[in-house]
């Protein structure tokens, strides 16, 4: 069914032709320009499926493996020691070559690396693996992405086509992992360790459709690549460091990001307290994701309604800071599983339109279109810098603490959410600070 949708959309990718369907004209450049965020979003959500595999599938990775949760948490930490390097790496290569060929690459490599990590080879190997991904999935893919994605749109686009990206992202990951979550039920009845290869091989075929897909439909126009020598990209790079407002770009998407990576532990711990099954929580990994859809779009649309970004950001980690306070206060007991569900769609719903702006708030910093891939760069390098040591961190505290552990957790993410708030709030007033000085 994935496939079959993503195939439909790059049909009209295509189409050079205006073409009417119940009165409804869509002509080149709509068809163009939706079509190639739809393969965009489609990339960007499922490629991080196998790096963040523990989301949907955590209990049975450890399972079939037999991993203690901080070694759980050392497979994710060394995928982003790898990522943190790549991030500004990929900054530069963003900004020098085209996407059709970055992104293909991307997809591919990862899909293979999946496949092998599908057999469950030893730890040490897993952690390669991991380290590959970081690779795989970030030098060649994400700047370039980010970049492509701007490009789609003019500055008063910017929240709506990321926030529908966000939102496209997230159905097409719901899809996905539906379709994981079958493949594993399926296999498990012979095997709980054959389901989970299975469904990490569906992950991973998907993950190579959508490269040869980008292979076939992103255009390989020589116009987009950047003649500047690879000098002045790295010396471009460090001029956007002694900006102060992408160090507060960083800080949005650290505080930010922290309580993402954290909200996915939300499954273990019904699992493991709630008596939620296994099956049931990647269930919830799927819904996760539609709930991505539902966040993204309304994140998109409220930021151009209110003609800003940072608004949307404040609110939604105000929101989050309330939901992670509730997991504290629920008592840990299996006849509050559901208040404890209601509270995650919620909590995802809010950081999901939190995630949608916090890269189309570039925009709003005022950072020139040529700077994106490189300021794109510096900010996901150290604002997804947490995944260097949070899991580490909070699988330790989840092993030694046990369901203390988890509340520990909880407030981490109460503490992130209120610091993005401020960080929000010091962003709007240097970019009223500039506005007037602009004016004067």
């Amino acid at each position: 069914m994935l496939q079959r949708l993503i195939f439909f959309f790059c049909f009209f990718l295509m189409n050079n032709k205006i073409r009417t369907y119940g009165g409804f004209i869509m002509n080149q450049s709509f068809v163009k320009k939706y079509g190639t965020l739809l393969l965009l979003a489609a990339g960007a959500g499922i490629i991080f499926q196998l790096p963040y595999i523990r989301e949907t599938f955590y209990p049975q990775i450890q399972a079939a493996m037999n991993l203690s949760n901080a070694q759980m948490g050392l497979l994710s930490s060394g995928y982003a020691t790898v990522a943190l390097l790549s991030y500004f790496i990929g900054g530069i290569v963003a900004d020098r070559f085209s996407a059709r060929k970055l992104l293909t690459f991307s997809f591919l490599a990862t899909g293979a690396l999946g496949l092998w990590f599908s057999t469950f080879p030893s730890y040490n190997v897993a952690r390669v693996i991991f380290v590959l991904m970081g690779i795989s999935t970030i030098i060649t893919y994400w700047s370039a992405c980010i970049k492509a994605t701007r490009m789609l749109g003019t500055p008063e686009e910017q929240g709506r086509l990321f926030g529908l990206q966000e939102g496209l992202r997230g159905i097409l990951n719901a899809l996905l992992v539906f379709g994981m979550t079958a493949a594993y039920s399926f296999f498990a009845v012979k095997s709980e360790t054959l389901g989970t290869s299975m469904a990490i091989k569906v992950c991973s075929i998907t993950v190579i459709i959508i490269g040869i897909l980008n292979f076939i439909f992103i255009e390989d126009t020589k116009k987009e690549e950047n003649t500047e020598s690879l000098g002045s990209v790295v010396k471009g790079m460090f001029k956007a460091l002694t900006i102060p407002r992408v160090w507060v770009l960083v800080a949005i998407i650290f505080t930010a990001y922290s309580v993402y990576g954290l909200i996915g532990y939300v499954n273990t711990y019904a699992v493991q307290y709630y008596d939620l099954s296994a099956a049931m929580g990647s269930t919830l990994g799927g819904i996760r994701y539609l709930l991505q859809g539902v966040g993204g779009i309304i994140g998109g649309f409220l930021a151009d309604r209110l003609h800003s970004r940072i608004k949307v950001i404040a609110g939604g980690c105000i929101l989050l800071a309330i939901s992670f306070g509730l997991f504290i206060v629920l008592p840990v007991k299996a006849s509050l599983l559901v208040a404890v569900i209601i509270n995650f769609f919620f909590g995802l719903i809010f950081i999901y339109a939190v995630r949608s702006q916090y890269f189309a708030v570039h925009d709003d910093a005022g950072i020139p279109l040529e700077m994106s891939g490189r300021v794109s760069g510096i900010a996901s390098a150290l604002g997804f810098a947490p995944d260097l040591f949070l899991y580490t961190l909070v699988g330790g505290w989840m092993d030694t603490y046990g369901a203390a552990g988890f509340k520990m957790t909880w407030a981490y993410a109460v503490v992130a959410s209120l610091l993005c708030v401020v960080m929000a709030f010091v962003l709007s007033r240097i970019i009223k600070k500039n506005a007037s000085k602009a004016n004067a």
